[in-house]
C-alpha cells in the first residue's frame, strides 16, 4: 500500500486516535462504543461493517501494531504499542513541514548544532531535512529559518536522536539580513517582508 494510500485508511486513523488517546474500549456487542465519540473516526466508522472493521482490528493486531485485552464485562480495550507509534511517528515525521504564516514577524531562527563523528549518518539525516524544510546554511552547521519552527526541530532533533547537540536561537538583526532575504526567496520563492514594527 502506498504513503498516500495508508495515511487516508481506516487503519492509520484508527492508530493515530490510538495514539492520541492511549487505548479505547471496544464493546463486544457493537465495535463502535467509544468509537463514534472521538472526533475524526466516528464517520469513518460508521461507514465499515462490523466484518470489516474486525478484520482491520485483527490485522493490527496481527502485525504487532496494537494490544488487544479481553475485560470482565466483555468488552475489549485495544491500546497503541511501541511499533504502532512508530508508524504513526514514521508518517508525520514525512509530511513534517513549516507553516508559513500570513505575516513575518521579522525573526530569524538560527538552528546550530555540534554532533559527534559517531553519530555521522543521524547528522546527514539532519541536514537533509534541513533543506527539504527549506533552512538556508549560513556557515557548517549553522542553519536559519525566518518562520517559528521550535516544534518541528524538537520532532526532528529526537528522531534522529541529536536533541544534546543541537541549539536553536532567535535573532532580530543580522548583518546579513538582506543576503538571507535573497537566498529565502530564491530557495523558496518566497518574498519576506518585515511587517511588525
Amino acid at each position: 500500500m502506498g504513503k498516500k494510500r495508508f495515511k487516508e485508511s481506516f487503519s492509520y486513523k484508527f492508530l493515530k486516535v490510538l495514539a492520541l488517546s492511549g487505548s479505547v474500549i471496544v464493546a463486544a456487542s457493537s465495535p463502535y462504543f467509544g468509537l463514534n465519540l472521538l472526533r475524526g473516526l466516528g464517520q469513518e466508522s460508521k461507514q465499515k461493517s462490523w466484518r470489516q472493521f474486525y478484520n482491520e482490528l485483527y490485522r493490527l493486531r496481527r502485525r504487532k501494531r496494537i494490544n488487544v485485552s479481553q475485560n470482565p464485562d466483555g468488552s475489549y480495550t485495544v491500546s497503541i504499542n511501541a511499533l504502532g507509534k512508530k508508524v504513526v511517528e514514521k508518517y508525520d515525521f514525512d509530511d513534517l513541514g513549516i507553516k508559513r504564516p500570513e505575516q513575518w514577524d521579522g525573526f530569524w531562527r538560527f538552528l546550530s548544532f555540534d554532533i559527534p563523528a559517531r553519530k555521522k549518518l543521524a547528522r546527514y539525516s539532519l541536514l537533509n531535512k534541513l533543506k527539504e524544510l527549506g533552512f538556508i546554511m549560513v556557515q557548517n552547521s549553522l542553519w536559519v529559518h525566518p518562520f517559528e519552527c521550535r516544534k518541528e526541530l524538537a520532532v526532528i532533533a529526537k528522531a534522529f536522536e541529536v536533541e544534546p547537540y543541537v541549539r536553536l536561537f532567535v535573532a532580530h538583526e543580522t548583518d546579513r539580513d538582506w543576503w538571507l532575504r535573497r537566498e529565502f526567496k530564491k530557495r523558496n520563492n518566497i518574498d519576506l517582508r518585515i511587517t511588525h514594527s
